[in-house]
């Protein structure tokens, strides 16, 4: 099985081409990605991305977390997917549509020497649409004798944003305790924002499915970008800062996110076994 390591920002992805024919069945994909992201048995990734033919958009992307759960969308993930499917003929540069567990997407995929992918994200969602069991927007977290003030927006995933003045703190142990939170009955991303001037911020994100913290999250940084701009800190356009690049990041009514997307290498698959 041929597939394609690819990232965005350094959140990385292993690429199946289903598009003319289903490679792993629809009920072995979660025990597959579990094994192909493994990153000492496996190829390595935060996730995997199957691309497959859809009957209401150009193509349809089909995203599953590391630990094998499935995920509505992947901001980084679905840049890395547009740029594979022009280059492989399966959609023209330009506009293009992608079919999502989170609707119809619509990108603009160009080439100036690198390859660029600008999102539309959607319009973003709050209150019990993150999903969450009541409208989390300023809930205070208390963890180790630290306030944590919570902000959450369904991004096409939902995510927990909180703006802090520095990072000294447990990270791990104040994330997974907002990312288990029985205010989201299925667990939420985590983002802690500094803000660096009205446009540019820095985030740390821990991601609900990878249980880690990531280099770059593009729903994360769409979710903070939207937070800041509707508590007033931040612009309407917005530098987001992450440990592994930048992206920008436009709200409006909708949200827009652009980005580069790079391709890693090509391999095919012989044989995988996780302990």
């Amino acid at each position: 099985m041929e597939f394609v390591k690819m990232h965005g920002n350094g959140n990385d992805f292993v690429l199946i081409d289903e598009f003319e024919s289903l490679k792993v069945p629809e009920d072995r994909k979660s025990e597959f990605v579990k094994a192909v992201c493994d990153r000492r048995f496996g190829v390595g990734g935060d996730g995997a991305i199957f691309v497959q033919k859809s009957e209401v958009a150009d193509v349809k992307f089909v995203f599953y977390n590391s630990d094998g759960s499935r995920a509505e969308m992947c901001g980084n993930g679905i840049r890395c997917f547009a740029r594979y499917v022009v280059e492989r003929g399966y959609a023209k540069s330009g506009v293009i549509g992608v079919e999502t567990l989170a609707g119809v997407l619509k990108l603009e995929v160009w080439f100036d020497g690198m390859w660029w992918v600008k999102v539309n994200m959607g319009k973003p969602r709050f209150g019990r649409d993150v999903p969450a069991l009541k409208d989390v927007w300023g809930e205070v977290f208390e963890i180790d004798g630290r306030k944590f003030r919570v902000y959450a927006v369904n991004t096409g995933v939902p995510h927990a944003v909180t703006f802090v003045d520095d990072f000294d703190f447990d990270f791990y142990k104040v994330a997974k305790e907002i990312r288990y939170s029985e205010l989201f009955p299925e667990g939420t991303n985590v983002n802690f924002a500094k803000v660096l001037s009205r446009n540019c911020v820095f985030i740390r994100t821990y991601e609900r499915g990878v249980e880690d913290e990531t280099l770059s999250c593009g729903t994360g940084s769409c979710a903070v970008a939207v937070v800041g701009n509707r508590l007033g800190i931040l612009d309407k356009v917005v530098e987001v800062q992450t440990k592994g690049g930048i992206l920008k990041i436009d709200v409006n009514d909708e949200i827009y996110m652009t980005g580069t997307a790079v391709k890693v290498f090509e391999g095919k698959l012989c044989e995988i076994n996780v302990p």
